[in-house]
């Protein structure tokens, strides 16, 4: 990591003596008519000019590099949806298997059963209590 920091601030060292230099050659590549004022604001123009040119470089890289990300991701997740989607269908067929084949005859047997039981509590006349709720 102290290497890497080191290169860092070996870096920005390194770009400011090119800003400065460049600064200091055109203000002496300035005529001699011209007092320092006007050398000063014509260097200024063109640092933000410079400035300028290099934003918009950066911003059509980020802005091919987002398109181009995009693109990678929509070619991955349309055959992730689809896969899901089948996944999501089969669940669905199981489910509705297990109701109609499983589920569906077991209550048909409990509803005959408790009503078997019900018809023989009605015909014996054994009506069960119920239970005793304590206060």
């Amino acid at each position: 990591m102290g290497k890497l920091k080191s290169k860092g601030v070996l870096a920005g060292v390194g770009a400011l003596l090119i800003v400065v230099l460049i600064g200091v050659g055109l203000y002496f590549l300035g005529g001699d008519d011209q007092s320092a004022l006007e050398r000063l604001r014509d260097i200024a123009v063109i640092f933000v000019v410079l400035t300028s040119v290099i934003t918009v470089i950066l911003l059509a890289a980020i802005t091919a590099a987002l398109i181009l990300l995009f693109m990678q991701l929509k070619d991955r997740a349309i055959p992730i949806l689809d896969e899901t989607k089948g996944t999501v269908n089969r669940i669905r067929g199981t489910a509705y298997f297990m109701t109609e084949e499983a589920v569906k005859p077991l209550v048909a047997v409990v509803g005959k059963y408790a009503r078997i039981r019900a018809m023989s509590r009605v015909v014996t006349g054994k009506q069960k209590k119920p239970p005793k709720v304590e206060r």
